[in-house]
């Protein structure tokens, strides 16, 4: 079975909108397995009653004209049940996620009904108390049905999924809340995985601990006993950290949905443009604010073009534009003057096809225009290509090193001044591959010009830039066994306590897996493919914690079904999970490696999906957050100084 995550959406949200023939009048626990149901023409209206955890995963897969087709006529969220109208002539369908502030807010809503009858959905498993609780809550008996359907997550793309980790109260264990939502895609996905995680990280291996824990445990051995019954191999669930790979997301992308989330950013599948930037479209001039939703479900031609490089792109949409005007021309007024009847209405059937044709070229106009303009205004052509080089290793040191005082002296060839965040990030790129304190310096000193730069750098960017190789390089100023020291002493846990990443991997361009693009600005490839290709071609010993810096944990029905050797099978089906952020670049690699090997399954997700500007913020925060700890002194001695430099690596 492939991990296709639209497949998944599908199926599930079939079941929360399709009237089952039913009849239970209590609550009860059931599967999602019956295909039997009303047909939408015969479903009468009801109501939606969403949580505030839900109301963004139903907001990523339907809109409110799907949501009218499947004869949801109201939504309204559970928390505001003091204000719900009561409409008893109505049937409501609750879908929320089974914590206990929702579950306290359904009980409210059960002490006094607002609607006819209840069918209770809910995103994860839930606890036989919780369920207890809200049976007794139900004296007026309306709940007909309670089904749990997995998915505590937001579905991006077929191959792309987002983990919101915002807690629930300040008391929720947040690795317990992370892992929680991996079960739920998890049993969606209907996988029981080896997890194998960067062994190099703490956050990692307590989240994979308690993974495998959840996993294991009584309360959900009945959901994992026999996931991978179809499976030759065991899947894998894989785990990284974003801080291991903190260059992917300082590199300008070059590809639409990536461009898209660089330049406009992409929340939810929307776009929102200010007036300025979507003025192409004269139907949208006399708004301050529009929103472009951006979903390639409902969009043939982004489903199409997401991938693509921007050459391409302008390339792809040129076509469509002159297909357009062909189909345009031939619906035109002067074809209704046809006195042929059947000729006649199927022009006229065809309208609202066109319309649709037509805001959709003007939507993507609006975007490719505003991406053009952004290129142009910060010089990333220049820029761009200059960012490769220094990432892959094109050019020499030295000419890098002038190429970047080029930049910082605003003398390029463009002659344009380069924005102060696309300086940093080159600042940034080139301290992370050399070695070499007084480049920095002195482009530090570059940077901090006020004839040369505006707005000048932020304390938290020098900072930031200051420690951006000790941070997340391979060579640390601490010695390890006092860095052990120190933790021991004061507690203190670091992400690198166990092993240092290669800087040269994240540079390499030489993959075996990866074939050199001949387009200068998609040199660069993100240190996940150097991962994948280890974990789908293993190399002898790659397996060993040495070689890919992999830790690994198997559950004991994986065990019972594979051996005690299951580790060891080929890998098939791959779920990527990336702590701290994933990129649409990383998706897009996800995409062409599934179209390359059709052997081999692939989705990936995080707890974000990033751009530049986002990770840098994370970054600059925090530096700031660090700075601002009591007991900070720039007077501090050398030990001092040591420790500071342990806390902060501890945060980031």
């Amino acid at each position: 079975m492939a991990l296709n995550l639209s497949n998944i959406k599908k199926a599930y949200f079939d079941k929360l909108f399709l009237v089952q023939n039913d009849t239970t009048a209590t609550a009860t626990t059931t599967s999602v397995s019956s295909n039997n149901s009303t047909p939408p023409s015969k479903i009468k209206p009801r109501v939606l009653l969403l949580d505030k955890y839900t109301t963004p995963i139903i907001s990523m897969c339907y809109t409110q004209s799907e949501l009218l087709a499947n004869n949801i006529i109201l939504i309204e969220l559970l928390q505001n049940y003091h204000d719900l109208s009561s409409m008893k002539h109505l049937d409501c369908i609750i879908y929320i996620k089974p914590c206990q502030e929702s579950v306290n807010d359904l009980r409210q809503e059960l002490h006094n009904p607002h609607y006819g009858q209840y069918k209770l959905f809910l995103n994860n498993c839930i606890h036989k108390n919780q369920l207890e609780s809200i049976a007794e809550a139900d004296e007026y008996e309306v709940i007909t049905k309670v089904i749990e359907i997995f998915q505590d997550y937001q579905i991006v793309n077929d191959n792309l999924y987002l983990v919101d980790t915002i807690s629930l109260k300040q008391d929720v264990n947040p690795v317990l809340l992370e892992s929680e939502k991996l079960i739920s895609l998890l049993l969606a996905l209907k996988k029981n995985p080896i997890i194998r995680y960067e062994s190099n990280s703490i956050d990692l291996k307590r989240l994979s601990s308690e993974l495998l824990y959840q996993i294991n445990s009584n309360s959900n051995n009945n959901l994992f006993d026999d996931l991978n019954r179809y499976s030759d191999s065991p899947p894998l669930l894989l785990l990284l950290d974003r801080k291991n790979d903190p260059i992917t997301p300082l590199i300008t992308p070059w590809t639409y949905q990536s461009m898209i989330h660089e330049f406009l950013t992409i929340e939810k599948n929307i776009v929102h443009m200010t007036s300025d930037e979507s003025s192409t479209n004269s139907n949208n001039s006399g708004n301050k604010n529009s929103q472009i939703i951006v979903s390639d479900e409902n969009d043939p031609f982004y489903k199409e073009s997401m991938y693509l490089n921007y050459g391409d792109l302008t390339d792809k949409f040129q076509k469509y534009v002159e297909k357009y005007k062909s189909e345009t021309k031939q619906s035109s007024i002067d074809n209704l003057k046809t006195t042929n009847l059947s000729e006649l209405k199927k022009i006229l059937t065809k309208f609202p096809e066109f319309k649709k044709f037509s805001t959709n070229v003007l939507t993507h106009l609006n975007l490719i225009s505003e991406i053009d303009k952004q290129i142009t205004r910060q010089d990333l052509w220049d820029i761009g290509e200059l960012q490769q080089a220094i990432a892959c290793g094109l050019d020499n040191q030295q000419n890098l090193k002038e190429r970047v005082l080029l930049v910082l002296n605003n003398t390029t060839n463009s002659n344009k001044r380069v924005s102060t965040i696309n300086k940093i990030k080159l600042i940034l790129l080139y301290s992370y591959r050399y070695n070499t304190p007084n480049d920095v310096s002195l482009f530090l000193q570059k940077l901090n010009d006020p004839t040369l730069t505006q707005p000048l750098p932020s304390s938290s960017q020098i900072q930031l830039i200051k420690r951006f190789k000790t941070l997340f390089g391979s060579n640390s100023i601490i010695d390890q066994q006092k860095l052990q020291n120190q933790n021991q002493n004061q507690g203190l846990t670091n992400i690198f306590a166990n092993k240092k990443i290669d800087l040269n991997n994240l540079f390499n361009r030489n993959n075996p897996s990866h074939t050199v693009s001949d387009n200068i600005y998609l040199q660069y490839t993100p240190r996940l493919n150097e991962i994948l290709a280890g974990l789908i071609n293993p190399q002898p010993q790659s397996h060993q914690d040495g070689s890919l810096g992999l830790a690994t944990l198997v559950p004991d029905k994986v065990k019972q079904q594979y051996g005690v050797h299951a580790s060891d099978e080929s890998v098939q089906d791959i779920i990527i999970y990336i702590k701290g952020g994933v990129t649409y670049e990383e998706s897009r690699l996800i995409y062409e490696l599934s179209e390359s090997n059709k052997r081999i399954n692939l989705i990936i997700g995080g707890d974000g999906i990033l751009n530049s500007e986002m990770w840098l913020q994370k970054l600059y925060s925090m530096v700031t957050k660090f700075s601002d700890e009591p007991g900070h002194s720039h007077r501090a001695s050398e030990d001092s100084h040591i420790n500071r430099q342990t806390q902060l690596r501890d945060i980031l």
